[in-house]
């Protein structure tokens, strides 16, 4: 007894020092993003921060209108835990996932119901030179020739959401209002695509742990009326495709799951050029399931993707490499790789919330788990996205592809009792505290 009381208490205290050390490392982090960011913008307005590292402006704003999110917030931080006890997976997920869309939209909302599609009507973003576009196919063909001429975001990714946006206006969705709510949904399925994911690698049991922490998460505050939202969603969604196809038995299951994955990911491709930066989570859940059946019909559904487009004139490489020249000529060139190197983990800190860090701390000790795998993937992606010099600050809102495949680390916290209120409530304060002092882009 003597023996295990004395490997306890020295686990306990590998936890503890493990905990303090990354503490400090952070604090240190954000202590020198800050100070710099601040000194870079003073010297360098066009390095256009100015909430450095951060991008916006702060600005202190106490309204009746943030009552609404407190109150969404409240009920959440007390429902969420019973949801995903107590229901049936299914609708525990469906629950959730609602609710995440709720709490970023009560977010945006806070400022009033025009700062929630103000993003979307932004002279830089996609839908507001929707309206001068040529028909989808010219479009699509000339896109490489014509890439200079288009606002700052249409230039800076592949052609895939503005297509979609003209889809939907083809069909009568084609207001500001049509657009914002694509976003929103995209929450919603990251919620979803990442507790599926979950449940189909660690199992039912640790899912329904996770679950409320996918939900309440400082993220929040950039996902409503940004397009990287949607993005994460189709992401998301593709990886649990892939999921099914790596877990289940039935062969026509695992054909169809991973063509469905792959169609995802790639149209995720001609979303967003950080698509591919999504690799080592998908490695990672190979890696623990030990299959790799799967991966021949994804390559198929990827090849479809990338072959019609490729069909109608946009080559995704040739579209990369003329994004690169754009991304070197523009206001990255005025922001220093070294500094953003580490600034934008300061920011990926800030985002995914004091819980996913605590947690991140807990899984030193349980290093096998499935949910360490996980992370660790989702992690994986983040360091590939810093290393490759094209995230240089505008990650809070870029690294929504991952931020919530990192905050399933909150998961691993102990979460029974009260605790997990706690530790909810605290993500949740924190979401609503910088919504309440910065005003972003987004």
């Amino acid at each position: 007894m003597s023996e295990l009381t004395t490997s306890d208490n020295a686990a306990s205290q590998r936890r503890a020092a493990a905990t303090v050390t990354v503490a400090l490392a952070l604090v240190a982090l954000e202590i020198y993003s800050f100070v710099e960011g601040n000194r870079l913008q003073r010297q360098q307005p066009l390095i256009k921060l100015g909430a450095g590292p951060l991008v916006g402006m702060w600005n202190l704003r106490v309204t009746a209108k943030v009552i609404p999110v407190i109150a969404v917030a409240a009920i959440a931080v007390i429902g969420l835990p019973v949801v995903a006890a107590k229901m049936r997976q299914a609708a525990a997920i469906a629950v959730t996932a609602i609710t995440g869309a709720v709490f970023a939209w009560a977010l945006a909302a806070s400022d009033g119901w025009a700062a929630v599609i103000k993003p979307v009507t932004d002279r830089t973003e996609y839908w507001a030179g929707l309206k001068n576009a040529k028909p989808a196919g010219q479009y699509l063909r000339t896109f490489i020739d014509q890439q200079k001429f288009y606002s700052v975001h249409v230039r800076g990714h592949p052609p895939g959401f503005t297509l979609l946006l003209m889809l939907m206006r083809s069909i009568g969705l084609g207001s500001a209002w049509a657009a914002a709510t694509v976003s929103f949904i995209g929450v919603g399925l990251a919620v979803g695509g990442v507790a599926v994911t979950v449940q189909r690698i660690a199992g039912a049991d640790v899912v329904r742990r996770c679950l409320p922490f996918l939900t309440l998460a400082p993220y929040a505050v950039w996902q409503g009326t940004s397009a990287d939202a949607f993005f994460a969603g189709v992401g998301a969604v593709g990886i649990a495709a892939l999921a099914i196809a790596m877990t289940t038995p039935r062969r026509r299951l695992e054909v169809i799951a991973g063509l469905v994955g792959g169609l995802l990911l790639g149209w995720l491709c001609f979303l967003t050029f950080g698509a591919p930066t999504l690799a080592p989570l998908v490695l990672a859940l190979a890696w623990r399931t030990r299959r790799i059946r799967w991966l021949l019909p994804a390559l198929a559904g990827v090849g479809v993707v990338v072959g019609l487009f490729a069909i109608n004139g946009y080559w995704w490489l040739d579209g990369l490499s003329n994004t690169r020249k754009f991304y070197r000529e523009g206001t990255a060139q005025f922001r220093p790789a070294f500094y953003f190197l580490w600034a934008n983990l300061a920011v990926f800190a800030i985002a995914i919330g004091p819980t996913a860090l605590a947690g991140l701390t807990r899984m030193i000790s349980i290093k096998r788990s499935a949910l360490t795998v996980i992370v660790t993937g989702a992690l994986a992606c983040v360091f590939v996205a810093d290393a490759s010099g094209l995230s240089k600050a505008e990650t809070e809102r870029i690294w929504l592809l991952y931020m919530p495949w990192v905050s399933l680390a909150g998961g691993a916290l102990v979460t029974a009792g009260r605790r997990v209120y706690v530790w909810l409530g605290l993500q949740a304060m924190t979401a609503i505290v910088i919504q309440m002092i910065l005003i972003s882009k987004w």
